[in-house]
């Protein structure tokens, strides 16, 4: 059977202290293309709270193998986490999902540099996750008709089961996901809490199935930090077909251990 389903591929690390561009790492889409990179997706917090350093600049994306069309260059995407603070306390800041929509197309096996630009340079390295989403068309968004959910706590910096989603038998397609990941009990210093979740499944074609959160927080510091709010931006639009009754699993991977274990929650949305 073709592989119809939207996958995505991200990077997922720290970046560099220095301001200007790294490449933070290579990504090669599945061989049995052509495929359509769709969206291409970033955050960025700080890694540990430091005054008077804004968090921040644009992401960038290099056809490594030369055979996406178009060449997407230039391509520089704003990838922003906050402004500089001042004080003895720094609060923790929110990092919201930034997704912008593209048309590329690639063939099976293009490979893809991930590149950052630090617009101011840091201390500390800033955390990172960006990456973007393909499959054979582009998903349409849709009224959504059924949702389930799966949760755990986890302070890993490993892939972790969150658990497994049992489709309704009358299912046909996956149509949206979303992860919430959410700092939880005492905050800790120099703590940022960002990472990605995935799916796989033994009864649907799903990998690579690599999907960013909504929000992503930066490193506190002091004695009284705040917690960073949480926006929701929605749904991601996918396209999965499934058979009724599929079992879908999901996974979490944070970018760096935590004192405290994080909420996880996984959505699936599907008609």
């Amino acid at each position: 059977m073709a592989d119809e389903n939207t996958h995505g591929l991200l990077f997922a690390g720290a970046g560099q202290v220095a301001a200007g561009e790294q490449v933070l790492g290579t990504i090669t889409l599945p061989a049995d293309g052509p495929w359509i990179i769709h969206s291409v997706f970033g955050q960025i917090v700080s890694a540990t709270a430091t005054a008077a350093e804004a968090t921040g600049g644009y992401m960038r994306f290099d056809a490594a193998s030369g055979d996406i069309e178009p060449n997407p260059a230039p391509s520089k995407w704003p990838v922003i986490c906050g402004g500089a603070t001042l004080g003895a306390t720094i609060d923790v800041q929110s990092c919201a999902l930034q997704m912008f929509d593209v048309l590329w197309n690639a063939p099976g096996r293009a490979t893809i540099n991930l590149i950052f630009n630090n617009t101011v340079a840091a201390t500390v390295a800033p955390q990172i996750v960006m990456g973007v989403l393909f499959g054979k068309s582009v998903p349409e968004k849709k009224r959504f008709l059924f949702c389930d959910t799966v949760r755990v706590t986890t302070n890993s910096a490993a892939d972790t089961a969150i658990g497994t989603i049992t489709l309704s038998e009358k299912a046909t397609r996956i149509t949206g996901v979303m992860g919430v990941l959410v700092n939880d009990g005492v905050l800790t210093t120099a703590e940022e809490c960002i990472g990605f979740f995935r799916l796989a499944s033994d009864d649907v074609n799903l990998v690579p199935a690599q999907y960013p959160f909504p929000m992503a927080y930066s490193a506190g510091l002091g004695a009284l930090i705040q917690g960073g709010s949480w926006v929701p931006s929605g749904f991601i639009p996918v396209d999965i077909p499934v058979s009724g009754g599929a079992r879908i699993n999901c996974f979490v991977d944070l970018n760096t251990a935590l004192t405290t274990a994080a909420e996880v929650q996984v959505y699936l949305a599907f008609e």
